[in-house]
């Protein structure tokens, strides 16, 4: 239950942090993410996870004109909280009881993640301040990139190959 929890408080940021204007077709939308929020909180196991992440990006691209490194970061994390909550929350049955080490792992593993996307991002705002720096930002980005799926390539390698033996 608590990741469920989890779920709806960082749907309520996905969907509130772009702050549309409640007559356009961003707030109309956003409207959408609050159905398919409490329908993820419902059923993290379906597409309802997908239909608020997609819902909440389309309602940033159109609302948000030009948000500061703060609000990107609340945004990608609020983001990266619903997709992490709802997979494990599809996991664990409502009533069944949560163990203090899946919790654990969970947080952890949660705020590695945030911690490198938030990394790449602060990287890359310094990067984007410099005049003439897009080819350092694209280098950054890719630099970036390899750093967060080299291990997880390495990581699932080793698990297969450990599997097999």
């Amino acid at each position: 239950m608590i990741f469920r929890i989890m779920l709806g408080a960082a749907a309520v940021v996905v969907l509130l942090l772009p702050w549309p204007a409640p007559l356009s077709l961003p707030g109309l939308l956003t409207l959408g993410g609050v159905a398919a929020a409490v329908w993820a909180v419902r059923a993290p196991g379906s597409l309802a996870p997908l239909a608020l992440l997609a819902t909440g990006v389309v309602t940033w691209l159109a609302a948000v004109p030009d948000p500061g490194l703060l609000r990107i970061l609340g945004f990608t994390g609020a983001a990266y909280v619903v997709h992490s909550a709802a997979a494990l929350a599809a996991a664990v049955p409502v009533a069944a009881p949560v163990g203090a080490g899946v919790l654990r792992r969970w947080a952890v593993r949660t705020m590695l993640a945030l911690g490198l996307g938030w990394g790449v991002l602060a990287m890359t705002a310094v990067l984007a301040g410099q005049p003439g720096s897009t080819p350092l930002v694209v280098v950054g980005m890719l630099a970036a990139v390899m750093l967060v799926a080299l291990p997880a390539v390495v990581l699932r390698w080793g698990a297969s190959v450990r599997s097999t033996v």
